[in-house]
């Protein structure tokens, strides 16, 4: 091939790339500019040798000279660009050090507006199906929720009752201890009762994931105590060992609260034909190398080898009245966190969910 076919066949690969392909000397100013910069930018070639800079293509210098000197290739620099005509688009781009016909920096330049559009419409997609999906784990709670919060109401109307006979009866003086063990009592259900209910509405909030530092223990102690009725109401014994000192997690509360929940739901059902003194459920969380895990198992059949694969994938179940959603989302929100989770069978019966969590400040964390 000789230079001048070279050279038209360089051309045509660069007229015919979605990537826009620039060279500047040392100070910024173009030496080369690809023939398709338009597809990015908006701009002929000519329009951008006229702007004069790099930095004035991209509204700025978007990196430290130093740096790039230092590891010779920069990438991935997202950054918004104002092109032609006024439109924002979000660019990546990436530069490296080379040293080309005068030219010392080549810069890739990739429009990935449209990309990041998407992402932003398939995250707002998934938290509609976690907020959904919360809902229906609120539904599959009312009976054990009625229950919760009756027992509350019913120490306060009867503490409040027994108050108001000692006073009506005028001995109220006579037995203020008794009475104010009385209040201290009401106290204690009103704010018990309160505290169910800003869990269920922490449940059926709709919003976005709110990252903070979280104790396992904490989220774990909390959803033990959400089904705590539940838990009484199907005769199911629940056994927990929580390890001390585990390091913190970088999470969303509700969103792990869900997790844990629907797995420990999901525990109860599997336990339903089993004889009433063989219904365990057992949670552990303990400390691995790089975080934390946690293991909510259960005494029941197990899961059938065949299905074992698929557990995680979106409408597949084995229940008759299930739709196949609540392993996948709670799979998709531990992807979210960075994490793992996968079911095995135990040695000796029923199943165990295993959930694996980064502690904060690990490299899957940064």
């Amino acid at each position: 091939m000789g230079f001048r076919d070279f050279e038209e066949l360089h051309r045509a690969a660069f007229a015919s790339i979605s990537d826009a392909v620039l060279l500047t000397d040392d100070d910024g100013r173009f030496t080369y500019v690809c023939p398709n910069v338009h597809v990015v930018f908006g701009y002929s070639p000519a329009e951008v040798y006229a702007l004069g800079s790099i930095d004035s293509l991209l509204g700025g210098r978007l990196f430290a000279t130093s740096e790039l000197g230092r590891r010779g290739e920069i990438r991935n620099i997202e950054h918004e660009v104002a092109i032609k005509h006024g439109e924002r688009r979000v660019v990546s781009i990436s530069v490296k050090a080379v040293s080309i016909d005068g030219g010392t920096r080549l810069y890739c330049c990739h429009d990935v507006t449209e990309l990041r559009h998407a992402e932003a419409e398939l995250r707002a997609a998934r938290e509609e199906l976690t907020h959904a999906s919360r809902l229906v784990l609120v539904g599959r709670l009312t009976a054990s929720i009625g229950h919760e919060i009756a027992q509350p109401l019913t120490t306060i109307i009867g503490d409040t009752s027994a108050g108001l006979g000692m006073l009506e009866r005028g001995d109220g003086g006579a037995m203020s201890g008794v009475l104010g063990e009385i209040l201290s009592d009401i106290v204690s259900a009103g704010r018990r009762a309160t505290d169910i209910v800003e869990r269920i509405g922490g449940l059926v909030r709709k919003r976005p994931l709110l990252f903070h530092a979280l104790n396992v223990n904490d989220v774990a102690n909390d959803a033990l105590r959400f089904l705590s009725g539940e838990a009484k109401r199907r005769c199911i014994l629940v056994e927990a060992e929580l390890e001390n000192a585990l390091p913190p997690v970088r999470a969303d509360r509700i969103c792990l609260q869900q997790v844990l929940l629907g797995l420990f739901l999901n525990a109860m059902d599997a336990m339903d034909r089993r004889d009433v003194q063989e219904r365990r459920l057992l949670l552990y969380t303990r400390r691995i190398d790089d975080g934390v895990e946690v293991v909510v198992a259960d005494s029941g059949q197990g899961i059938a080898p065949d299905a074992l694969p698929n557990v995680f994938d979106a409408f597949f179940t084995t229940k008759q009245d299930g739709i196949g959603l609540g392993l996948a989302i709670a799979k998709s929100i531990v992807d979210a966190h960075n994490g793992s989770i996968w079911a095995e069978n135990r040695g000796e019966g029923g199943a165990a969910f295993h959930v694996a969590l980064p502690a904060c400040g690990t490299s899957a964390n940064a």
